[in-house]
């Protein structure tokens, strides 16, 4: 939890820094709001303990994702950008694989997240950003250990988001978004009938945007 109460202690440190009153300007100052979609690779690492084996099943799942995102941004300094976003995603992946000691299904469900985004306006059109940020998301999944009954739950992560992207002016408020995640997710651990069964996720998205600035 340390490194997440850094996290958001850092992006209010920003948002604060993005409104004070600026030393410079750029098409990417203020608010805005916009969607995006894209393709996710979802991990769920588990590490499955049944009489003593352990086994450790890997498989991706993988879909398309879709959400919407808002915020805001100011140039503080020499084409330097500072802002906070916020954002809600869905998803469409479903996986169902198994081994020796079982079967798993994991389906990621939906995410939620802040972040603070610092960038630089490489030109009047293109702003360059890196982010980072806390992440929330629900997984639903279904597993079954060797010797125990299927049982099916829904299961939430905390993380800590990682991006790099790039933003393109269309127009005054017309833009589009490309950008690449990564969210490093707690871990959780389930007693099931049979055996034990421990969940360590990651996530790693691709995404394209397009968002109005107000």
């Amino acid at each position: 939890m340390s490194r997440l109460r850094t996290i958001v202690l850092a992006a209010s440190a920003l948002v604060a820094v993005a409104a004070t009153p600026a030393l410079a300007q750029s098409t990417f100052d203020g608010g805005y709001v916009g969607a995006n979609a894209g393709y996710d690779w979802f991990n769920a690492h588990q590490r499955a303990t049944v009489g003593g084996q352990q086994s450790t099943p890997s498989h991706e799942t993988q879909g398309f994702n879709g959400g919407l995102f808002a915020g805001y941004g100011q140039t503080v300094y020499d084409n330097i950008y500072v802002g906070a976003e916020g954002e809600a995603n869905f998803y469409t992946g479903d996986r169902t694989y198994g081994d020796a000691l079982g079967s798993y299904r994991v389906q990621p469900n939906y995410s939620a997240g802040v972040s603070a985004r610092l960038g630089y306006v490489v030109q009047p059109d293109l702003l360059l950003f890196g982010r980072v940020g806390y992440q929330h998301t629900s997984i639903d999944t279904t597993n079954a250990l060797t010797g125990g009954a299927s049982r099916q739950y829904a299961q939430d992560y905390d993380g800590v988001k990682y991006g790099v992207g790039a933003d393109y002016a269309i127009d005054e408020h017309l833009f589009t978004r490309i950008e690449y995640d990564y969210t490093d997710y707690s871990h959780s651990t389930r007693d099931l009938a049979g055996g034990q069964l421990r969940t360590t996720p990651d996530e790693s998205q691709v995404r394209v945007g397009v968002g109005i600035r107000f």
